[in-house]
């Protein structure tokens, strides 16, 4: 939207934002399944006061009725997806696909694996998402896609049938592979940046997110933070809601 590339009036712009790799996982078509993930994700989430479970649904129902209304009419388009080296985007890639059933010669993928470029310092980066990624620099970015191969479609498929059927909460990118981690998967990160002195959480969740590569987000590690405050595994002082209404630090 922001790089004046596209025409938007002669493309179908679809932006799925639901954090796939958090939480419990609901399929489209699974109503409970879908209530179960916006209640787990409204005791997660940092929300403002005026947000309640019912607007959490909103935010989860928001992506299952855009692929609802997608597969409905699908007529075998070309399909480019930006999807980058993120757990959250895969598993959201693997879940529209597997309700999509396009063929293989319809998709395609942003080469994020093999993508690098020059940032305004002239210094080669390789963003690895879309988020990362400053359009206005890349040139020619419709000769960064590549078709996917029958085999990566059928990957995909599976990844999805595999992260539906576990009980993870947790799912995280490492080493080229979505794999499972306890929900307190992250608390030694968090515990190894804590002090006797009592800080603020914003500082050792920023720490944490560079440190294990932002495969989840803010929110999610200032929920693992106030649970090691309920816990007694940290002292805290303050009202344990968002990152700025609280501090923490070791006994």
């Amino acid at each position: 939207m922001h790089s004046n590339h596209f025409d938007l009036n002669s493309i179908q712009l679809i932006c799925l934002e639901d954090c796939l790799n958090l939480g419990p996982i609901c399929d489209v078509n699974a109503e409970e399944d879908i209530r179960k993930r916006s209640d787990w994700l409204s005791k997660v989430i940092d929300q403002p006061m005026s947000m309640d479970t019912d607007n959490t649904f909103t935010l989860v129902n928001r992506d299952v009725e855009k692929i609802r209304t997608l597969v409905a009419n699908y007529k075998h388009e070309k399909i480019y997806l930006w999807t980058g080296l993120a757990a959250a985007e895969i598993i959201q890639t693997a879940r529209l696909l597997s309700q999509l059933q396009p063929q293989s010669n319809h998709v395609y993928l942003f080469d994020f694996a093999n993508f690098s470029m020059k940032n305004i310092h002239g210094e080669v980066v390789y963003p690895g998402t879309l988020v990362a990624t400053d359009l206005s620099r890349v040139e020619h970015h419709e000769k960064q896609f590549r078709q996917l191969t029958a085999e990566e479609l059928l990957k995909f498929r599976k990844l999805w049938e595999k992260v539906k059927s576990g009980n993870s909460l947790l799912w995280i990118f490492d080493k080229d592979q979505i794999v499972e981690k306890e929900e307190t998967y992250f608390d030694s990160f968090l515990l190894s940046y804590c002090t006797h002195e009592f800080q603020h959480p914003a500082r050792i969740i920023g720490h944490t997110l560079c440190d294990t590569d932002f495969n989840v987000g803010d929110s999610f590690l200032n929920y693992r933070m106030k649970q090691l405050a309920l816990m007694d595994q940290v002292e805290f002082r303050g009202e344990l809601k968002q990152m700025r209404d609280y501090e923490v630090r070791l006994h």
